[in-house]
């Protein structure tokens, strides 16, 4: 069976299993708008406070927030869904006949995950649409070639850092340190919820060492302040270095732990 075809195939069954929680699906599409209004009413109650940090983007703070929450939240899903998929197979009991694949564990990663990212799409829509019709957000300078090189970086920067949070779950089950960092400490520290300037000076120091900080200020910088690629060519740089290093050692490291998995004989518990 081709990639395509698998892909296909784990979209579909995953597909039928999400559509039977019609409730949780669009109580998780109310959750998302109300997010969005939070983020609304904070930046009419603090209006130009946060003046001086946004001055480099050009909006106002909803508009900075809103951007942030969309963006991160869909290349997100590449540092998250990985893992995610092989823990929910391994405690079905299947992952050691999906690891049977005559595919390569790499392309498995990729079927299991599609739906994840189908989903993603989807709340990115709804993400855009009540942006535009329920907040009246616009981004008439956005200079969407440069955006879109960006979201293309930050994907396969986040989704190399979830293959390395997939090596924890194959060997250990749970307990996933790569997973307890991004959950907890990227949107803060990497400039989600407001600017990173606004962070004390050793703060600011550890969010350079993440991808997030260069990936989210120069989406904001694209798409708020109509930046090209020449001025935002340092986090574009940073961000091709943190791919560079990120994704061979994510397949090698990913590779590695199925075979000690297989070779320990615990790819069938969880």
């Amino acid at each position: 069976m081709s990639l395509a075809r698998l892909m296909l195939a784990f979209v579909r069954r995953d597909f039928l299993t999400e559509s039977s929680y019609r409730l949780s699906f669009a109580l998780g599409a109310l959750a998302s708008l109300a997010n969005l209004a939070v983020f609304y009413f904070i930046g009419r109650l603090f209006g130009d406070a946060l003046a001086p940090d946004l001055a480099p983007y050009r909006c106002g703070y909803f508009a900075y927030a809103f951007a942030s929450l969309a963006f991160f939240g869909y290349i997100g899903t590449g540092a998250g869904s990985y893992a995610e998929r092989l823990r929910l197979e391994q405690t079905q009991g299947t992952l050691e006949a999906a690891l049977s694949t005559p595919l390569g564990t790499l392309p498995l990663l990729a079927a299991l995950s599609a739906w994840n990212f189908v989903f993603a799409t989807f709340e990115l829509a709804v993400y855009a649409l009540a942006g535009f019709f329920a907040f009246g957000l616009r981004f008439p300078q956005a200079n969407w070639p440069a955006a879109s090189l960006v979201f293309l970086l930050s994907a396969a920067a986040f989704a190399s850092l979830g293959v390395l949070s997939s090596c924890f779950v194959m060997l250990f089950k749970r307990g996933n340190p790569v997973a307890w960092l991004l959950n907890n400490f990227e949107g803060l520290l990497g400039g989600v919820y407001f600017p990173v300037t606004v962070l004390p000076g050793w703060l600011l120091a550890v969010s350079k060492l993440l991808p997030v900080t260069y990936a989210v200020r120069a989406f904001q910088l694209a798409l708020n302040g109509g930046a090209g690629v020449g001025a935002i060519k340092g986090d574009l740089l940073a961000l091709a270095a943190f791919d560079a290093a990120l994704a061979p050692a994510a397949v090698w490291l990913f590779g590695l732990s199925v075979r000690r998995a297989r070779k320990a004989g615990t790819l069938g518990e969880y």
